[in-house]
């Protein structure tokens, strides 16, 4: 009878959720994530930094064996080969630190094989033992095994790391058993590998016992592609409900992935604090939390906290005083303005200047088209009593702004950097506080960003993750309403503040539209995102990976939306007072007569910015054939 039983480790005992080429990604992407400023150009790539390290693995393999040794490594000689190659400049040795987190990241990604347990069970009676070709020693190995509170004793594990001695030659074997004074009549090994762990081990006359090898889809390339299964989380019900739940699972990946572009950024630029704007900011903020409850980068995350803001909220007490030059940073996005939308968007109650108004015979509903060059607009503009009057509440509106930021969030004009995310798409409200925060630098992410109409101040910089141009202008340019909509948490839009807090106001008609279609289509990203979540737990990308998949996102959506998608879209009402003193809402939907003029349906096409949305909306589909073939002709006769 056998005296003992030794057992491989890897895809034996232990399995993995990932391939093992994917903990030393993760590996990689510690380093990038915490010393990207530190490394060589060619290395701010975690692909780059995998690849060196496997050849450099290689490269000790074949040294050793040169010596006398079977052809295996050590992870520490590894690790110091590796940054000294990978560092612009030779630093502190980092070996241990790079090991500890291989080890952490080993430990978020392993499990017990329950294929191990019966013969656990059956040979509970002989001694047990390790033998495992692996570059980590026994101590971590053991780390590991201890970790995972196996329900055997483990009396020394033989890591091939510490003898420079492999199984694939057998004599990790010899060295076992030559220790343990054994022979190999007295040996059973269990493993997974045909060749190491059966067939060198039969060579060598031990009893061998074959586990089942997991084998993993990797490809250690850039851009590789995704395997998460968005459909699990899909509601099979035929509610109204249920379908809009199913469009937000399909739109999960490009709420999760802005937010993961966003938590990457912060780490690598050591950003403490990341603050989310509102309103739409209330709901990327949660993509950060669940990044944060269920940590996918395996590094310290920074935190988040929302800001309550508004363009409107935030124009009136960024203005030094009420002029042509400071009025121009407003004028520059609306240059058709009534003074009635102008003391709206400044929220001011216009009843206290209407004697001004009057005396230069501005009419408050009156639209000025370019009003920084009406005579009589820049007569107001120079009256210093009417500037006074209006200064004082241009004072207490800052005042109170920065009451509330100071109050709530511990914010104030001191130097400390701040950083913030928004939807985008110009970063006026980040404009507004850089004029208010003026000694802070203020930097802004957004999901994208176009040309900017004003000169941006000196203490701001803006970054967008949806920066292709062509996707930008083509596909977002026409949903970009949507792409506003399907984030609202019908939360109502900052106003003002007063004493500290932060004023709201929602339409009622805007609130409930936004529980029976928004509210649905949100819950299912969320679920969503969590299964993309989960996924990132155990494969690494870089967030600049992850665009090309949402690109193909967007032109699906822009080019294929569900009906139920397009129904949220047309429900649409929102708050839009800033600049126009409106609510948005979308137009109703064609009369049956409308639908079968075929001239009414083009004529409105035109007009239409999303126009694939238009014809599933109003049930025309028709109209994709005839602009099609029109396409189509237009192709043949080498016309644009």
């Amino acid at each position: 009878m056998a005296k003992i039983i030794s057992f491989d480790i890897w895809d034996t005992i232990i399995k993995r959720k990932c391939h093992p080429e994917e903990i030393k990604l993760a590996t990689a992407r510690y380093i990038v994530l915490k010393y990207e400023n530190e490394l060589k150009d060619k290395y701010k790539n975690i692909y780059e930094i995998l690849n060196r390290r496997d050849e450099i693995e290689a490269e000790e393999c074949k040294k050793n064996k040169e010596n006398g040794h079977d052809d295996e490594c050590k992870i520490l000689d590894v690790f110091k080969i590796l940054q000294k190659e990978i560092f612009k400049n030779e630093k502190q040795d980092i070996s241990e630190e790079l090991l500890a987190e291989e080890i952490k990241e080993e430990k978020r990604a392993i499990f017990i094989n329950p294929e191990i347990l019966p013969i656990f069970e059956k040979y509970k009676d002989l001694k047990m033992y390790c033998i495992s070709d692996f570059y980590m020693g026994a101590d971590s190995l053991k780390e590991l095994l201890d970790y995972l509170n196996l329900p055997v004793k483990i009396e020394k594990i033989y890591s091939s790391a510490d003898y420079l001695l492999n199984k694939r030659s057998g004599n990790l074997y010899k060295k076992a058993e030559e220790e343990l004074n054994v022979e190999p009549k007295d040996h059973i090994h269990v493993g997974d590998n045909q060749y190491s762990d059966i067939e060198m081990a039969q060579s060598l006359g031990i009893e061998t016992i074959k586990t089942t090898k997991t084998d993993f889809d990797f490809v250690p390339e850039k851009a590789r592609r995704f395997n998460f299964d968005l459909s699990v989380a899909k509601k099979k019900d035929d509610t109204k409900e249920a379908k809009l739940f199913n469009s937000g699972v399909d739109l999960a990946p490009l709420l999760y992935f802005y937010g993961y572009s966003i938590v990457e950024y912060a780490i690598k630029n050591n950003i403490k604090t990341v603050y989310y704007a509102t309103r739409e900011g209330e709901t990327f903020i949660k993509i950060h939390e669940l990044i944060k409850k269920n940590n996918p980068f395996g590094v310290e995350l920074p935190d988040c906290e929302t800001i309550e803001v508004s363009r409107m909220a935030t124009f009136s007490a960024s203005l030094k005083e009420f002029s042509v030059p400071e009025l121009l940073r407003l004028w520059s996005q609306y240059r058709v303005q009534s003074m009635k939308a102008l003391f709206k968007t400044l929220a001011i109650d216009i009843k206290n200047y209407k004697e001004y108004l009057g005396k230069y015979d501005l009419i408050p509903d009156e639209n000025i088209v370019d009003p920084w060059f009406d005579i009589r607009v820049q007569r107001l503009c120079a009256d210093k009593e009417f500037k006074a009057k209006i200064q004082v509440e241009l004072d207490r509106k800052r005042k109170e702004l920065l009451e509330y930021f100071e109050k709530q969030k511990g914010i104030t004009n001191n130097n400390e950097p701040m950083f913030m995310v928004d939807i985008g798409w110009r970063g006026t409200i980040q404009d507004n506080l850089a004029h208010i925060f003026t000694n802070k630098v203020i930097g802004g992410y957004y999901l994208t960003l176009y040309d900017f109409y004003n000169l941006q101040p000196e203490n701001t910089f803006k970054l967008s993750y949806l920066d292709d141009k062509n996707i930008r202008d083509n596909e977002v340019a026409s949903m970009i309403t949507l792409l506003e909509w399907i984030y609202n948490p019908g939360t109502g839009s900052v106003i003002e503040y007063k004493q500290g807090e932060a004023i709201r106001k929602a339409k009622t008609e805007e609130t409930d539209i936004v529980k029976k279609y928004i509210k649905p289509l949100q819950e299912g990203m969320f679920e969503g995102a969590k299964i993309i979540n989960e996924y990132m737990k155990y494969h690494p990308y870089e967030a600049i990976e992850t665009k090309g998949y949402v690109y193909d996102l967007i032109r699906k959506t822009k080019k294929n939306p569900s009906k139920e998608l397009i129904e949220a879209y047309y429900s649409m009402v929102f708050n839009d007072t800033f600049g126009t003193a409106e609510y948005v809402e979308k137009d109703d939907k064609l009369s049956t007569m409308q639908k079968l003029n075929i001239f009414k349906c083009r004529d409105m096409l035109r007009k239409e910015m999303w126009k694939e949305a238009f014809i599933v909306y109003n049930d025309i589909e028709y109209m994709n054939l005839l602009t099609g073939g029109k396409s189509a002709i237009r192709k043949l006769l080498g016309k644009k």
